[in-house]
């Protein structure tokens, strides 16, 4: 200790990495000439004590210790290009040997060709480091990839977004193919679908060959290939769905003990979602879209609405007639699984067509959540992707479907200012406990409708396991509402803790939710079962935890003011439109000119 105190004694104090090896100083300040000398005199002694070595490739030979006059003509700098001339080590050899005197011939001085000259140093050459072994980055090697691999550069026009959609669109396609498509089994209808999709799907592998084999791709062909390709894919979707509603008015009010009349399955969805996805042509492919093509999304948002309304009009009329010929027990249940359909379609319809920004980018979310899960939906057989009719039930996954493929199109995409900076992650996890209070809220209402109508048979598990697991969506109403609150106006330390506990705290329960309803009813993971809570708190935990926090001026994070940013985005702020005076009327007076 006491070794180490003396050590430490010659040190600067006001530095705490500061040494004794002198290849390290203070870079806080610069050091004076007495601090250089002592810095430099063990580097210098230490670089005479080494053997010399010959140049490396940025390095010149050391002209101070020779005579001016032993230097050849044309030593001076370039006026030019400012380059110095180098010394040839084969030359001074050769002079060295030429005679007693030093001199040598002047022919072989002719025939020995032009001085070499050394390189001048780029500025990339130079190290702007204070500790002399920092690279600078501009010096370094362009990435080569992720992992060593390169796109080669015909792949250069291919983006991201693009490239992500068309794979989702392929593999929408080739699930559709392989999953449920109608309950009735028609093998007409199912017959027209696969040779829909199966069209669709050599149009995507057309596109692409033609794109990006040629040399000069014909780029009005191969959009044209796209949209025509994949046409007969939405045709077919839209059929069957047309198909299901016409043959289910005549049955409408019927019991139906052998199943809808067509029914459609999680297929038909898929085939939707992947023609709308894949018919609008890509940005490699020469296509931007215009107003036009701008007003045509926000137009199919809006078609998509009214048929989604359309859609529940006929439910509530079936739910009406089906009270004296299914019982009250079947209209109930489909009234509350109507409910939360009814409220998740208005939620993502509603932030594409109001355009709020946060709640666009988190309804995408969600609905692209579902669309993955439905993807898996022959392994985990989840509820929300049972096969529905409009004579059983309210149908909303098409709409859901179509509604997330208008919103991730280019044509509207390019309408949103959509940003990912850290302040915006606490907005989408406010977001998220929002969506969590209010589809909760839903469930509650689920399991109080089902507790009501399980003694009529219609329901899974009992009145006493219903009110147990409303009590629990009711804990999950609580603790999101709780959580919002903190985000919003508690410190932003105590804040943060909070949201990331809430989050927690819906991943427990959540998933002790979704194992007690699996082993009591067999029910898979679903909004009422604690899935949607389980995914929810996993996601507002990662996006609080995840996001580097914004820094301060010494680079140590700083929680408090990204809080302070975040809350002060939906405050009302000045704008300096506000100071310019108004100009209109003095504009607009006729002056008269002076003198007239």
């Amino acid at each position: 200790m006491d070794r180490d105190r003396t050590r430490d004694e010659n040190q600067d104090a006001d530095w705490i990495f500061a040494s004794d090896d002198p290849h390290t100083l203070p870079t806080e300040r610069l050091p004076d000439r007495a601090e250089f000398d002592r810095y430099s005199a063990p580097l210098l002694a230490r670089r005479r004590a080494e053997a010399a070595r010959p140049p490396g490739r940025h390095e010149t030979d050391d002209l101070s210790g020779l005579d001016p006059a032993q230097l050849r003509g044309g030593s001076e700098p370039d006026a030019v290009t400012g380059a110095i001339p180098a010394i040839d080590p084969e030359a001074d050899d050769a002079t060295s040997g030429s005679g007693a005197d030093g001199t040598a011939d002047a022919s072989d001085a002719d025939a020995a060709g032009p001085a070499t000259t050394a390189p001048l140093r780029t500025p990339r050459d130079l190290a702007y480091a204070r500790s002399g072994t920092t690279p600078n980055a501009e010096d370094d090697d362009p990435p080569a990839g992720i992992n060593g691999f390169v796109l080669p550069d015909r792949f250069r026009e291919l983006g991201l977004f693009d490239a992500l959609r068309d794979v989702l669109a392929l593999i929408c396609m080739a699930t559709a193919m392989t999953t449920t498509f109608t309950v009735a089994h028609s093998a007409l209808v199912d017959g027209i679908g696969k040779a829909a999709i199966g069209v669709g799907l050599a149009a995507l592998v057309a596109v692409h060959l033609l794109r990006w084999i040629p040399k000069q791709p014909p780029l009005t062909a191969i959009r044209a290939v796209r949209v025509l390709g994949l046409a007969p894919a939405l045709l077919v979707a839209v059929g069957v769905i047309i198909d299901d509603v016409v043959q289910s008015l005549p049955v409408l009010f019927a019991s139906l003990p052998e199943g809808p009349p067509v029914g459609l399955g999680v297929g038909v969805p898929l085939l939707l979602l992947g023609a709308l996805i894949g018919m609008e042509p890509r940005a490699h492919e020469g296509y931007l879209p215009r107003t036009r093509a701008r007003r045509i999304a926000r137009i199919g948002l809006v078609a998509v609405g009214i048929a989604a309304a359309a859609a529940l009009l006929m439910a509530l009329v079936m739910m009406v007639g089906r009270l004296l010929t299914t019982g009250w027990g079947y209209s109930l249940m489909t009234f509350a699984d109507a409910v939360t359909s009814t409220l998740l379609l208005a939620v993502v319809l509603l932030s594409a067509l109001r355009r709020e920004r946060s709640w666009f980018v988190f309804a995408t979310g969600a609905a692209g959540g579902l669309v993955l899960a439905a993807l898996a939906d022959n392994t985990l057989e989840l509820q929300f992707a049972a096969p529905l009719s409009f004579a059983t039930d309210f149908v909303y996954l098409p709409f859901l479907f179509a509604a997330f493929g208008l919103m991730i199109s280019r044509s509207f995409v390019r309408t949103m200012p959509i940003s990912f900076r850290r302040t915006d992650w606490l907005v989408y996890t406010v977001r998220a406990f929002e969506f969590s209070a209010a589809m909760h809220t839903a469930a509650v209402l689920w399991h109080l409708l089902a507790a009501i109508s399980s003694s009529s048979g219609q329901t899974p598990g009992g009145p006493v396991l219903h009110l147990v697991d409303a009590a629990v969506c009711i804990c999950f109403v609580a603790v999101s509402l709780f959580a919002r609150t903190s985000l919003l106006s508690r410190p932003a330390v105590i804040a943060r803790a909070n949201g990331v506990v809430a989050g927690l705290i819906l991943v427990v329960v959540g998933f002790l939710d979704v194992i007690v309803n699996s082993l009591a009813t067999g029910a898979g993971a679903g909004l009422a079962t604690g899935g949607t809570a389980l995914v929810i708190g996993i996601a507002a935990a990662l996006m609080l935890t995840v996001p580097a926090p914004v820094r301060d001026e010494f680079g140590a994070p700083d929680i408090a003011r990204m809080f302070a940013d975040f809350r002060a985005r939906d405050a009302d702020s000045v704008s300096l439109l506000s100071l310019v005076p108004d100009v209109t009327e003095e504009t607009a007076r006729k002056k008269t000119f002076p003198g007239s």
